[in-house]
């Protein structure tokens, strides 16, 4: 799809915006949610990391929340400052990955045009924006691509209605009457609700149950996408993320859900679910059905392989192995780490790494 980095007249130098367009935006209905990379393409991908303006290229992942995410029309419009745009070079193609929150991600190809106004000195204290929307206070659009602008209606004017005053009429007063005195009413006799309090209890325990049935993953209630967020934005311990996502990967449903929860709790340190990220993105175990991801990506398998393999995973002691082995990282000795990884992996009953040892 065309994507273009350009730079309005109301811009500041160094900031620009990144506009992206045609079919495949059209699924990205939540533009605050987007995180991007910038990405130099080669042999080995190296992500743009502004928070290091000295060494800001690098193997490692990084993404970031764009500045100001909107659509504009038929179009994504997100903005970058200048911590960003200073280390991007004129005339050069670079690849944008846009990381929708389901895990799935989009590259497209951008060159940076030779007008692009930035100031010279380098940056510094670059913070990515906050997630998930980003400091909204971007500049205000220009004569280029403007947006449309937003009319609020005036309110209705309140009239309000003039009702006539009644005639008010006085009735006769009878002259007052003179009542017996009326003794007290005897105490009322004890308790004849006390069956109010267990139907309290069995009510309360009704609704405790129900409750229980009606949450995300609960018997009986199947998972949606919707219920899969809210899960996740209820800060669930990482076992419980992970035997939701296994839950799901055993039924074979909702692999951007699985994604989801297996990222949260690796994230949050579960080795398991990290061996599990590994094989969404690993080459040799990558596949359309399998993988909610569009393309295998070893420099990712390899990260999360390694999490797992340094916590004693012997499959990921493997993976790991035959991702440094076969030299799809950047490391200058992979082979020989790759080696020290199989047989690791192989002291720990591996099969797959005795069988690789013995070639």
């Amino acid at each position: 799809m065309p994507t273009r980095l350009i730079q309005i007249d109301q811009h500041p130098p160094g900031t620009a915006a990144f506009q992206v367009s045609g079919p495949g935006v059209a699924p990205l209905t939540r533009p605050e949610d987007l995180e991007i990379s910038i990405i130099q393409p080669g042999p080995t991908e190296r992500y743009l990391d502004p928070r290091n303006p000295d060494e800001p290229w690098s193997t490692s992942v990084y993404r970031f929340h764009p500045l100001a995410p909107r659509r504009q029309g038929n179009a994504l419009w997100l903005e970058i400052d200048y911590g960003v745009s200073y280390h991007l070079r004129a005339n050069q193609p670079y690849k944008l990955r846009l990381r929708q929150a389901e895990g799935v991600e989009l590259d497209e190809v951008f060159t940076v045009p030779a007008a692009l106004r930035r100031p010279t000195s380098k940056p510094q204290g670059w913070m990515p924006p906050a997630g998930p929307r980003g400091p909204l206070v971007a500049p205000p659009m220009g004569a280029a691509d403007p947006l449309p602008p937003v009319v609020e209606a005036a309110p209705a004017p309140v009239v309000e209605a003039v009702v006539p005053a009644e005639p008010v009429f006085e009735a006769p007063v009878d002259p007052p009457r003179v009542e017996p005195p009326i003794d007290p009413p005897p105490a009322p006799a004890p308790s004849g609700k006390k069956w109010l309090i267990p139907v309290v209890v069995l009510l309360a325990l009704v609704g405790g149950v129900a409750g229980y049935y009606l949450m995300p993953g609960a018997p009986g209630q199947a998972m949606t996408m919707d219920a899969c967020r809210r899960l996740v934005a209820g800060n669930p311990e990482p076992a419980a993320a992970k035997a939701e996502a296994d839950k799901l990967a055993g039924k074979g449903e909702l692999l951007d859900c699985q994604f989801l929860l297996y990222r949260y709790a690796a994230d949050k340190g579960d080795n398991g679910a990290a061996r599990v990220l590994g094989t969404f993105y690993d080459p040799d175990t990558w596949s359309k059905e399998k993988s909610p991801l569009p393309a295998p990506n070893p420099t990712e398998a390899a990260r999360w392989h390694r999490q797992a393999a340094e916590a004693g995973d012997p499959e990921s002691q493997y993976r790991y192995g035959m991702l440094l082995k076969l030299g799809r990282t950047d490391a200058a000795d992979g082979p020989e780490q790759g080696l020290a990884w199989l047989r690791k992996a192989a002291e720990q009953g591996n099969a797959l790494a005795k069988e690789e040892l013995a070639r």
